[in-house]
């Protein structure tokens, strides 16, 4: 008889994804939200000491206990060990207190949903867990050390799933460092808006950091009569998917046995949510859901109003009421009301009268808009002048393509004049990525339009390069100039077609320029074998040079082209890596009829003034711009920015390590030298005259191109056009092969002899693989079958466990 495996729980499942990115978790007891631990004698109990994971990260060891527990969901540990704090809402202020307090609030990319409420993720910044109350209700928990929150996909004691609510997720992100933190004041700044909603009573205790009490006694895991009847509700739904699907899911559309439908309430685009017999599924978010929550998030309703829609199509009876007893004598109760329920119409079934036609705001869609960090919206100086101008004159409004050309713009204005004291230029590769027809062109006319009014139209190159020659030409012709690419895509796919070598030599040649503004380019060298002695000699004297090229690119393409052209080696050549990919998260929009105003005075004038050093006099005639070192003038980046500099630096060569065996470290190479560029252009626009670039130029610059490089890195891991079973092979021997590398990483210092042994421990491996276990085990068995790696039992180095060696190893 073979034995049962035992199910697998949403801990088993997805806690991986957490550990990988250095998030501490606890397995939380089923129906529950406090961290449990179970055996076999005693079933669930609390897990009292469970703030030691607020300490140190769990072992390898407890995992695969914990992963074994039945229906084990996931909470994550808050505070310093994971560098996470967590602000938790669940109940609104009176009057206009709510809207005074969720101003306050700062954007997170990341928050989550129970029954009520939301959670929303920062990174930790030395916050200590406080509440806010006001009238005896928790309005704001703080959450840091001491704290911890349960997370999607684990199961909320009314039976509903948590969610998450943005795009981004927790178990999604690079790092914990692609999250905001919170603002120094932030405390000081709840207090003073809760003060005048508080009593006394409620502001006794909110400065102070106290955790909930925990115990090792028995957990109750058991249905509540409630849970139990929504359980038999889902149970329904699932088996009588055409009862109710098309009827109340507005997105729905038939697939196979089933439906799919669109994460509305993720701000999602494509239909990602599967609805089948065996359940449902947000691909996309990398959850599962009961029917009532997919009701409840489709829809825009409370859980009992989804429960009552959900009832109503399945056309089932009213729950039994409980029948109260005491003593074992029923006692009297209203008898239930038999007629059924009317229920008023879902937010999107109600009639209402059309409305005049009238031009609409450009927000307006049938979704909503993404969030957008403030550093964008709020750039430094004339940058923000000039995105203003440009969102403003805009038929199809997008802030990011707005500042993605005004950093083009300035970046021409400037480039070939200034240079930093480490040798920086500020010429830069911006690519702007949004759907056809919602509004690229506008911002690359507006550079256009700027650059002539200010008299600096010979900066304005053609609309692209055919050829390495091309690009050659164009440099020798104007050393510094802007290049205004419409179909930015279609030449990186040309570059990889066959037979196009010339579009691939382009390429080459700009990957070439970006790096040789502090030097010198030279043509390349062609074969003097079928020339005359005369012609070589000609050929030979006349090969000009161009000193100091500057080129600037701004680029557009949909994310179809774009993404669809993201073949390895494109990756590899570095080209990417060279650019700023700015992917517009604004949705389809409805036009609106504007004004077209000249470019303001304000911004030509700040464009003749920071490029008045070109305008020299002098040049010999028979000497051409290019042939000339360029007349720089000197930038200081001032020592206060070294200690920034070394920091930004350090959490780069980590996340390079993180992503060497995926070959993506290659776009994080130029993100330092690129936020050096981007910080004198910083400079330059908030004070046209400066020579100085100071720490909040610089600070404001890596929060520009760390957020779009990590963006980049994010597609491309998603979008990259490759055989998966290859690339999960190659990936795990990577991984094997540096095993040693390890072996100094003070996390990991109870596998130290394991990984200085070369061997890399199973769990190990499989934490950093981003794979479901059974995925795993796989890939590992086909690459075992190949050859590739060969599997030990690690006794021989005292491990509880299989480990794993290169088969080419030593």
């Amino acid at each position: 008889m073979t034995e049962e495996k035992p199910q697998s729980s949403i801990f088993a499942e997805f806690a991986w994804k957490f550990l990988e990115r250095d998030i501490s978790v606890v397995p939380i007891a089923p129906g529950s939200k406090k961290p449990g631990q179970w055996s076999e004698s005693q079933g669930w109990r609390g897990m009292g000491d469970w703030t030691r994971f607020a300490q140190r990260m769990p072992t390898d060891i407890e995992i695969e206990h914990w992963e074994k527990w039945p229906d084990a969901g996931i909470g994550v540990v808050l505070g310093k060990m994971s560098g996470l704090v967590a602000l938790d809402k669940d109940y609104d202020l009176p009057g206009g207190g709510n809207d005074a307090l969720q101003a306050l609030i700062p954007y997170s990319p990341v928050a989550k949903k129970g029954e009520k409420g939301w959670t929303r993720f920062y990174r930790w910044n030395g916050e200590k867990s406080c509440s806010f109350d006001v009238g005896g209700m928790r309005v704001l928990d703080v959450l840091s050390d001491g704290r911890q929150t349960v997370v999607p996909p684990t199961i909320h004691p009314t039976g509903l799933h948590y969610t998450w609510i943005t795009e981004d997720t927790l178990d999604s992100i690079l790092s914990v460092s692609e999250l905001p933190t919170l603002p120094d004041d932030f405390l000081q700044q709840v207090e003073k808006v809760l003060a005048p909603y508080q009593t006394d009573n409620d502001k006794k205790h909110q400065k102070r950091a106290v955790a909930p009490k925990e115990d090792d006694g028995h957990i109750n895991t058991d249905l509540s009569i409630q849970a139990e009847y929504f359980r038999d509700l889902n149970s329904a739904a699932l088996a009588r998917l055409d009862d109710w699907v098309p009827k109340i899911i507005p997105t729905a559309k038939a697939d196979h046995d089933g439906f799919r439908c669109v994460a509305t309430w993720r701000n999602c685009k494509n239909p990602n949510v599967g609805i089948h017999p065996h359940g449902i599924r947000d691909w996309g978010g990398g959850y599962g859901m009961t029917a009532v929550d997919l009701v409840m998030y489709a829809n825009g309703l409370t859980f009992q109003r989804a429960a009552e829609s959900l009832r109503n199509c399945l056309a089932l009876a009213e729950p039994e009421p409980i029948q109260m007893t005491v003593g074992g004598m029923p006692q009297n109760q209203a008898q239930p009301v038999t007629q059924p329920v009317k229920l008023p119409p879902l937010p999107w079934q109600k009639m209402v009268e059309q409305p005049a036609t009238v031009m609409l705001p450009p927000t307006t869609s049938d979704e909503p808009a993404k969030a957008i960090p403030r550093f964008i919206t709020n750039p430094p100086g004339i940058l923000n002048d000039i995105a203003q101008w440009i969102t403003a004159t805009a038929p199809k409004a997008q802030p990011e393509l707005s500042l993605a050309a005004a950093i083009s713009l300035a970046a021409t204005c400037t480039q070939r004049i200034y240079r930093s004291n480490l040798a920086n230029f500020t010429s830069l590769y911006v690519v702007m990525v949004a759907k056809s027809t919602e509004g690229k062109e506008h911002p690359q006319s507006c550079v256009e339009r700027v650059l002539t009014a200010a008299g600096l139209q010979d900066l304005i190159a053609g609309s692209g390069y055919t050829s390495a020659g091309a690009v050659f030409s164009a440099l020798l012709k104007q050393p510094s100039h802007i290049a205004i690419i419409d179909e930015m895509g279609k030449l990186l796919k040309l570059s990889r077609s066959k037979g196009n070598a010339n579009s691939e030599a382009a390429i080459d040649k700009l990957v070439e320029a970006f790096g040789k503004l502090n030097g010198v380019m030279r043509p390349p060298v062609y074969s003097t074998m079928t020339m005359t002695k005369a012609q070589a000699t000609a050929m030979n004297g006349s090969v000009p040079l161009i000193q100091n090229p500057a080129v600037t690119i701004l680029g557009a393409t949909t994310p179809a082209t774009f993404y669809g052209n993201l073949t390895d080696d494109l990756v590899q050549d570095g080209f990417l890596g060279r650019l700023i990919v700015v992917e517009s998260s604004q949705p389809r929009q409805l036009a609106r009829f504007v004004d077209q105003t000249d470019p303001p005075p304000r911004i030509v004038e700040w464009c003749k003034k920071v490029s008045t050093p070109t305008q020299r006099t002098g040049n010999l005639t028979e000497i051409s711009m290019a042939e000339m070192p360029a007349h720089t003038v000197g930038m200081n980046i001032k020592d206060d920015c070294q200690e920034l500099m070394r920091s930004f630096e350090a959490e780069l060569n980590q996340l390079k390590d993180q992503f060497e065996p995926e070959h993506l470290d290659v776009l994080l190479g130029r993100t330092f030298e690129k936020a050096l560029r981007l910080a004198m252009i910083a400079a330059k626009a908030m004070d046209a005259s400066t020579l100085t670039v100071r720490r909040e130029h610089l600070e404001w610059a890596i929060s520009y191109v760390r957020h779009y490089d990590l963006s980049l890195v994010r597609a491309v891991r998603k979008n990259r056009i490759v055989s998966q079973i290859d690339t999960d092979m190659k990936k795990a021997v990577d991984y094997i092969r540096g095993a040693r590398k390890y072996a100094s990483d003070p996390k990991l210092g109870h596998l130290a002899g394991v990984l200085a042994a070369g061997a890399m421990p199973r769990q190990l491996l499989l934490k950093k693989m981003h794979m479901k276990a059974s995925e795993f085990n796989a890939m590992i068995d086909t690459a075992i079958e190949a050859g590739i790696i060969t599997r030990s039992p690690g006794v021989h180095l005292n491990y509880a466990g299989d480990v794993y060696y290169c088969a080419d190893q030593d």
